[in-house]
């Protein structure tokens, strides 16, 4: 995806919710609240910290933090790679074609793994 592509994602799903939205080569880092989007994944590590966020990741991650409150987050994730559960009222569905390392810790949170990675 070109730059100026990613830059307009951004700005637009930005519109959508309140705080930060980083992307690098080798991380996404979501917070604030209320962020409403799909992004591609491309074997980063994911954080995602706030309330209220509705997320779609894909391709692979490495592996997906997320802290807060309310957050719904769809993701494939690397075998191998950690999921990182914390904060309450979460609902998380992953895919993954191997074992997932899972750190779980908080209340009402709701894990699922969902299956085979999605192509």
């Amino acid at each position: 995806m070109p730059i100026a592509s990613l830059l307009l994602l951004l700005a637009s799903a930005q519109s959508a919710g309140v705080g930060p939205i980083e992307v690098t080569p080798t991380t996404i880092d979501i917070a604030g609240a209320d962020h409403k989007m799909t992004l591609p994944c491309k074997g980063r590590a994911v954080i995602i910290a706030g309330s209220g966020h509705v997320i779609r990741l894909t391709g692979t991650c490495a592996s997906l933090d997320v802290s807060g409150a309310d957050n719904k987050v769809t993701a494939n994730l690397a075998p191998g790679g950690l999921l990182t559960v914390a904060g309450s009222d979460h609902e998380v569905r992953y895919f993954s074609s191997g074992e997932v390392r899972r750190d779980l810790t908080g209340a009402g949170n709701r894990v699922e793994p969902a299956g085979k990675a999605l192509d």
